[in-house]
């Protein structure tokens, strides 16, 4: 039998939700291509956090399936789906009220939605965590994700060598 330790190998690693069974197929898949650029992910939002004044929990980070490019890039290249296929996800990352409006912009609710879908970018997320939205041609998952921890240093604090 396994101890408590060997079951929590992953321990809070998105590895360990993928097997929950309240997550659809489809949920699954995004999360699947989510970890795929997870690296990436984090390297963009300290280098992003660490350059600039915005504070962690207003990023915003969008993840886009090879196959839903088209949803957000309209590309009419001869052979785009099939070079598609074999792409990697694209990841944008920015404040979450212009990444809002982004969406807004090239992918808009149904006129007949009773909710705006991308309505979790509006607050900012919870402490040391960023929004991340994953689309792919079926559909949309949203989560909070990260443990950021920002620490700003004042130069005219720190003693002189």
């Amino acid at each position: 039998m396994a101890t408590t330790d060997e079951q929590n190998v992953h321990g809070c690693g998105l590895e360990a939700y993928l097997d929950e069974p309240g997550l659809s197929e489809g949920q699954r898949r995004r999360l699947r291509l989510f970890h795929a650029v997870e690296e990436v992910v984090n390297d963009r939002v300290e280098q992003l956090c660490g350059s600039s004044e915005l504070e962690v929990t207003d990023v915003a980070v969008l993840v886009v399936s090879p196959a839903a490019r088209r949803l957000f890039w309209r590309s009419g290249a001869p052979g785009a789906r099939a070079a598609a296929a074999g792409a990697s996800a694209s990841v944008l990352l920015g404040h979450r009220e212009r990444l809002h409006g982004f969406l807004h912009a090239v992918l808009p609710p149904a006129d007949e939605a009773s909710f705006d879908p991308y309505a979790d970018l509006l607050a900012p997320s919870p402490p040391q965590c960023v929004r991340v939205l994953i689309v792919d041609e079926g559909s949309l998952t949203v989560l909070n994700y990260g443990a950021f921890v920002t620490v700003r240093l004042d130069r005219s604090e720190m003693p002189q060598a």
